[in-house]
């Protein structure tokens, strides 16, 4: 059980995975339709690293079965032939013509690339944290398959990824270096010493704060068919000068469901929603001026009802209770989520959160 944020939130191994799920676009990209079905009916909860690490395996094994991608490294060696360019004063130096030899600067190709390397050590620490020999097996299996295949088992740096340039036809290794950087995070499920460390998501309370919100709303729009789901940015419906305008920040929403009749700004908190004013416990003024606020400009200017709602993580020692109140007109409910539940649990609480809205 790990402890969060202000408060503190108390959070289960599981949750973090299916946050870190749900937050991911990995969901939207599987094409395992049955799988998909699994995994949102809550089939793997207990084991969505191996789930996620199962699918990233085959991924890779469909992407070297296919053609992955090569690179160029340049090379600098004594040769008996001419390759490249030849390096004159390298040569001339080491007397290299004596024995029939020179040196040559060229290029190679190669499929030692970051984006592999990183892959090959993503297998490698999966299979260390899976749970399931067979799923174990499968990522060592991969792993060696990528290394017969020339990429070595050396962890690139964050600038050794930034560097790799991708083409048309990448698009693919795109989508699994965002399933490897799932799987690194979901891979770290103790405080313990060793070479696997806690995702930095976990000891940084503005992460998972970004992490609660696009969960929740990554939830939202895998488990809505007949709604969209977005996070709109706008300015607020202000007039006057525009030099005094541009002092005024933008409106920047957690998420907004919108349906064929109904829409639903939703706010998120990771931090205590309550408060006590003189012994009595008061949801804080400022969100719900906020929610208050938000719910009103997007109101005014849609053509279907609108509603609101504001969920936030429970905080342990929290003194609060869900809400149902009316703000001039608009309903507006208050949901705590209780991490510390499992996934299934957390799955449940959300969508009774917007039941009878969508």
């Amino acid at each position: 059980m790990y402890r969060a944020g202000a408060g503190t939130t108390r959070i289960d191994v599981r949750s973090v995975w299916f946050l870190l799920l749900y937050a991911s676009d990995h969901l939207d990209r599987l094409t395992d339709r049955a799988q998909k079905e699994s995994l949102l009916r809550g089939e793997r909860d207990n084991d969505l690293l191996d789930a996620v690490a199962e699918t990233f395996a085959r991924d890779v094994d469909a992407r070297i079965r296919s053609m992955m991608s090569v690179g160029y490294r340049p090379r600098t060696e004594a040769l008996s032939r001419v390759r490249g360019r030849i390096d004159h004063l390298g040569t001339a130096r080491r007397r290299l013509t004596e024995s029939g030899r020179i040196r040559c600067r060229y290029t190679e190709q190669t499929l030692d690339l970051p984006r592999y390397r990183y892959m090959l050590i993503t297998l490698r620490r999966a299979a260390h944290r899976a749970s399931s020999e067979r799923v174990r097996r499968r990522c060592l299996t991969t792993a060696r398959t990528l290394e017969r295949s020339g990429v070595a088992p050396v962890d690139p740096t964050a600038a050794d990824l930034s560097k790799e340039q991708y083409g048309h036809f990448d698009s693919v290794d795109r989508a699994l270096l965002r399933t490897s950087r799932l799987v690194r995070d979901m891979c770290a499920p103790e405080h313990t010493p060793g070479d696997v460390g806690l995702p930095a998501v976990v000891d940084d309370e503005p992460a998972f704060r970004w992490l609660f919100e696009a969960a929740v709303r990554g939830f939202y729009r895998v488990r809505l068919d007949d709604a969209t789901v977005s996070a709109p940015s706008r300015p607020w419906p202000a007039s006057g000068d525009p030099e005094h305008l541009a002092f005024l920040p933008r409106l920047k929403t957690d998420a907004v469901i919108r349906g064929p009749h109904h829409q639903t700004v939703v706010e998120c908190k990771f931090a205590p929603m309550f408060d006590q004013w003189h012994g009595k416990t008061m949801i804080k003024p400022g969100y719900v001026r906020q929610i208050h606020s938000y719910a009103s400009v997007f109101a005014g200017d849609a053509t279907v009802t609108t509603s609101a709602l504001l969920i936030g993580a429970l905080v342990d020692g929290s003194t609060g209770r869900d809400l149902d109140i009316e703000l001039t007109g608009i309903p507006v409910r208050v949901r705590q989520i209780d991490l510390s539940q499992p996934p299934s649990a957390i799955r449940e609480s959300l969508t009774t959160a917007i039941a009878g809205w969508h």
